[in-house]
C-alpha cells in the first residue's frame, strides 16, 4: 500500500465503494450474510466506477419488494437463532413524519419525497426506539466477532436537531459492540423541502457507516471511564 490511491479512505461518493471497503477489511472478502432493511436491494447493485457488491445470503424487510424478502415486523426479532449470522447489514428509515398525513396520502411527485422513498418515522421517540431494539437484535443474532454494517444519517425534525449517528454509537457501545470503523457517504447534492422558509440548520450531506463488531467485551472502549477520571 505505497501508493495513496490504494489506500482505503473513510470518505466517498459511493456507497457501493464503502460496502465493497468494508466487505475488503472486515468481513475477508466475503458477502454479507443478511440485510435486514433489504428493500430492493440497492446496495447491491453495479455502479458506475465498477464496484460491484455480491447479494446477501439472507434478505429481510418489513415492507418485502421482491419475492425472495422474508418479511419482518417492525420491533420484531429476525427469524434466525442467537450467535448464528458472521455479517448484517442494516439502513433505517431517518425521517420523522407521520405517515398518514395529507402530503403523504395525497400522490404528489413533489411532496415528502424522501420519506415516501424510504418510509419514515412519527414521533420521533419512534425513530430511537426502531433503533435501539434492532442494533441490539443485532447483537443478538450475530457470532463472536461478526459484524453489524450499519447506516444513519442526522436529521431535523420540530426545528430541532437529532443526532442519529450518535445515538446509534451510543446503543451499540452500551449493549456490547465494538465500532471498529466509520466510513462517511458524500454527497454532491440533496433533495431540499420547499417548506423550508427561513433555514436554521445546516442541510445534511452525509451519511455514515458504522462497523460494529461482537468482541464480548475483549477490545471494547469504556469512554465512561476516561470522563471519569478527569471529573477526579
Amino acid at each position: 500500500m505505497g501508493k495513496n490511491d490504494s489506500v482505503i479512505k473513510n470518505i466517498s461518493y459511493d456507497q457501493s465503494e464503502i460496502l465493497h471497503n468494508i466487505m475488503v477489511l472486515h468481513n475477508d472478502g466475503k458477502p454479507f450474510d443478511a440485510d435486514m432493511t433489504y428493500s430492493t436491494g440497492g446496495f447491491y447493485a453495479s455502479r458506475k466506477n465498477g464496484y460491484t457488491i455480491p447479494e446477501p445470503l439472507m434478505k429481510f424487510d418489513v415492507c418485502p419488494q421482491t419475492e425472495d424478502t422474508v418479511k419482518i415486523e417492525p420491533l420484531g426479532k429476525l427469524p434466525l437463532e442467537d450467535n448464528s449470522l458472521s455479517s448484517l447489514v442494516i439502513d433505517l428509515p431517518f425521517v420523522i413524519s407521520p405517515r398518514d398525513c395529507k402530503s403523504m396520502v395525497v400522490n404528489k411527485d413533489t411532496s415528502c419525497i424522501i420519506a415516501k422513498r424510504f418510509s419514515s418515522y412519527y414521533p420521533v421517540t419512534e425513530m430511537f426506539e426502531s433503533y435501539h431494539h434492532w442494533i441490539n437484535e443485532a447483537y443478538r443474532v450475530l457470532k463472536e466477532d461478526g459484524i453489524c454494517i450499519f447506516k444513519t444519517q442526522g436529521t431535523i425534525s420540530g426545528g430541532k436537531c437529532y443526532l442519529t449517528p450518535e445515538y446509534s454509537w451510543l446503543c451499540a457501545e452500551n449493549c456490547g459492540f465494538y465500532t471498529i470503523d466509520q466510513f462517511f457517504l458524500m454527497a454532491k447534492a440533496r433533495l431540499i423541502s420547499g417548506k423550508v422558509k427561513k433555514q436554521e440548520h445546516a442541510r445534511k450531506y452525509s451519511s455514515t457507516f458504522y462497523v460494529f463488531k461482537k468482541v464480548g467485551g475483549k477490545k471494547k472502549i469504556n469512554y465512561f471511564k476516561f470522563m471519569d477520571n478527569n471529573d477526579k
